[in-house]
């Protein structure tokens, strides 16, 4: 099993190894998107990765395309309604269009991010919109909900309804 084949099966059994060589990543995102269904996939343990380790991924992948084909094919997937999310995004992602992939029902956990933990480069933005049900890759898992109390659903932004901005933020 060559290195992309070996990070490709990590990643189906929720593994990630942060220190791999970020030119690396959009090669074992291509593979999974070419051989998901060959894959076994513990789709818990890759939405847990993903929760945990989603934004540092979608850096190293570049290709918010390909994230999204891979989430789709790889989360657990979501049956319930539409929802009204929010998010606290970068200012300069969400000027590039680059809106990110978690969200939450809270305002107030959006802002946490929209003022600080997303806002340190540029500012910060927080921003709502309608999700539609086929717009939602997954609801909140155990580790969201229970260990960071955020509720984070993951998305489609480019499948979300009247993404608009409440607030902005100032660097910090």
């Amino acid at each position: 099993m060559d290195k992309v084949e070996q990070l490709a099966f990590d990643f189906c059994n929720g593994r990630y190894d942060f220190k791999e060589p970020d030119d690396i990543w959009p090669k074992v995102f291509e593979y999974l998107t070419r051989n998901s269904a060959d894959m076994i996939i513990d789709r818990d343990a890759v939405h847990t990765l993903w929760t945990v380790n989603g934004g540092h991924l979608r850096n190293k992948v570049r290709n918010d395309g390909l994230v999204r084909d891979v989430l789709r094919e790889f989360l657990p997937g979501y049956v319930g309604q539409g929802l009204t999310l929010y998010r606290g995004e970068c200012k300069f992602l969400f000027d590039a269009n680059k809106i990110g992939f978690c969200w939450t029902p809270f305002e107030q956990v959006a802002k946490v991010f929209a003022r600080g933990l997303n806002a340190p480069e540029s500012g910060g933005v927080l921003l709502t919109a309608f999700a539609p049900t086929e717009a939602i890759l997954a609801p909140p898992n155990e580790h969201s909900s229970k260990q960071m109390d955020e509720h984070e659903y993951t998305c489609d932004p480019k499948l979300l309804v009247g993404i608009k901005v409440i607030e902005t933020y100032p660097k910090c």
